[in-house]
C-alpha cells in the first residue's frame, strides 16, 4: 500500500508540474502563429505599396480637358493639382502638375472623407453639407489662411454640380501629421479625422503645393476624379 501510495504521489506530482509547461507550449504556438500572420500581412501591405510605386501617375485623358478649362476661366496655364481618387489614399493620389511640359512635378498621398460609404479602400462622394464625404471636379484653390486645429490651409470654391457646396462645408487643402506618417506604412490609410471631404495631404506636399500657389500669378485649378 504505502508503494502504491507513493507511486500515486509522485505521478500526480509529475502531472501538476508538467501542466504549467503545456500551457507555456500552447501559449508559443499562438504567438508563433500572430507572428506569421503578421509577417504574411507586412509582406501583402508592401507588395500593394510597391505595386503603386511602380505604377506611374497617369492623367493624359485629363490633360486637355484641364488645360481647356484653364485657358477659357482664366485659371493658370502653367500649374494645376491633380488627385485621382482611383489610387490608393497613402500612395500617389494628389499630384502637381507642369501643364507646359506635361509631366508631374511632385505627388503625395491624400486622404478621403470619412463619412457614410466611406472605406479605407473605397471612397465615397457628396456634395451634401454634414455629408463628410469628398467631393468630385473642379475647384478653384482660394485664398491662404492659418488655423489653430489644421495650420496652413486653402480654401476651395467648387465650380461644378458635383462640389458647388464647397465653400458652406469648408472643404479645404491642408495637411496633417496623421497623413504624414501612416501613408509610409500602408496604401489605405484608415479613415481618421483627418479629413471629413478636405484634401488632406502630407506636411511635405502642402508645403509644395504652397510653393506653386505664391508664385503664381493667377488661381490654380485643383481637378478631383476617379479613373474607371
Amino acid at each position: 500500500m504505502g508503494n502504491d501510495n507513493s507511486k500515486d504521489i509522485q505521478t500526480v506530482g509529475v502531472s501538476r508540474c508538467s501542466l504549467p509547461s503545456l500551457r507555456g507550449r500552447g501559449w508559443e504556438r499562438s504567438w508563433l502563429g500572430v507572428r506569421f500572420l503578421l509577417i504574411f500581412l507586412l509582406l501583402i501591405n508592401f507588395g500593394i505599396k510597391g505595386y503603386w510605386k511602380m505604377k506611374s501617375y497617369s492623367f493624359d485623358s485629363q490633360l486637355k480637358e484641364v488645360w481647356e478649362t484653364c485657358h477659357e476661366k482664366g485659371f493658370s496655364e502653367d500649374y494645376c493639382i491633380l488627385v485621382d481618387f482611383s489610387r490608393p489614399s497613402g500612395e500617389d493620389r494628389i499630384a502637381i502638375i507642369d501643364l507646359n511640359t506635361s509631366s508631374v512635378l511632385d505627388t503625395g498621398p491624400c486622404a478621403h472623407g470619412r463619412g457614410k460609404g466611406n472605406s479605407a479602400w473605397k471612397p465615397s462622394f457628396s456634395n451634401k453639407e454634414g455629408s463628410r464625404c469628398s467631393s468630385l471636379g473642379h475647384f478653384k484653390i482660394a485664398e491662404k489662411s492659418y488655423s489653430a486645429t489644421v495650420g496652413l490651409r486653402f480654401a476651395l470654391d467648387g465650380l461644378d454640380d458635383s462640389n458647388y457646396n464647397a465653400r458652406r462645408r469648408n472643404i479645404l487643402i491642408h495637411s496633417s501629421r496623421y497623413v504624414g506618417i501612416m501613408h509610409h506604412l500602408t496604401s489605405y490609410l484608415p479613415l481618421s479625422d483627418a479629413s471629413w471631404g478636405c484634401f488632406t495631404t502630407s506636411p511635405a506636399m502642402l508645403k509644395k503645393i504652397e510653393s506653386i500657389c505664391d508664385k503664381s500669378k493667377k488661381p490654380i485649378l485643383l481637378y478631383a476624379y476617379k479613373s474607371s
